[in-house]
């Protein structure tokens, strides 16, 4: 928990049997209505007063434990294309690269390439020797290959710039796009379940509110359209437990 953070309200209900069962938990954080990290806390404070522990045992070092880097991993690295391929940082938590290799060594300029009989730099530095000679002049440039988009504009068709700087995929908005058909669809019916529940008197309570018209249905698919660009939205998700917060909560 956080020194900023107000203290939780959490209770446990244990029954009192051989084994002991848990019968209620509670607690007044975002996650406390399923089973959250400050429940199992306490759980274990209790059980190690059941076990007259006085105090909490040591996590087992990496040493003490089997070691693990001769286990075959399960999925493993497979082979792909170099245009798949992302180049990262060794430190992805703090210096996020997702637009391929960056120069540090000079400032790129946008804009379009040079014509290819400016490049033709072989003749040149003919007389050279491969060691002393730029590395443009092993790149095979010639008229013959030919040229693919980049972010940068056309390149030479296997160049790092096609797989590193590829181009921006657009997005093409229709305007004049006709509407889409209203849900769910006139003629289609869903399969009668083929399982056998028989609900309690609250459990039929709570199926029956979930139950919606066909004509409120289409009313609420028609008002969530697009509802993503809209700060109603985003204002009424912020102090619900999504998806995107739930790793947070998990390490509380």
């Amino acid at each position: 928990m956080k020194k900023t953070e107000k203290a939780h309200k959490l209770s446990v209900v244990l029954k009192d049997s051989q084994p002991v069962q848990l019968l209620d938990f509670t607690c007044t954080c975002k996650a406390g209505e399923a089973l959250c990290n400050h429940c199992v806390g306490l759980l274990q404070s209790a059980h190690y007063s059941q076990l007259n522990v006085q105090v909490v045992p040591p996590m087992l070092s990496c040493t003490e434990g089997e070691q693990q880097w001769h286990k075959p991993r399960v999925m493993g690295i497979k082979p792909g294309p170099v245009e798949k391929m992302v180049v990262l940082t060794a430190e992805p938590k703090t210096i996020k690269t997702t637009e391929g290799v960056r120069s540090k060594l000079y400032k790129g300029l946008h804009g379009d390439l040079p014509d290819l009989s400016v490049l033709r730099v072989s003749e040149v530095y003919q007389p050279f020797s491969d060691a002393d000679r730029p590395m443009i002049c092993s790149m095979g440039i010639g008229e013959d290959i030919p040229l693919v988009d980049s972010l940068l504009g056309k390149v030479q068709q296997g160049s790092p710039l096609s797989y590193q700087q590829p181009p921006k995929e657009k997005v093409k908005t229709l305007h004049n796009a006709p509407p889409p058909p209203p849900l769910p669809l006139q003629d289609y019916r869903l399969k009668p379940s083929e399982c056998m529940f028989v609900c309690s008197r609250k459990q039929q309570l709570h199926m029956k509110s979930l139950e919606v018209t066909l004509e409120l249905s289409r009313s609420i698919e028609c008002a969530t359209r697009e509802q993503s660009v809209r700060a109603d939205w985003h204002n009424v998700r912020r102090p619900q437990v999504t998806a995107s917060r739930f790793r947070e909560i998990c390490h509380v």
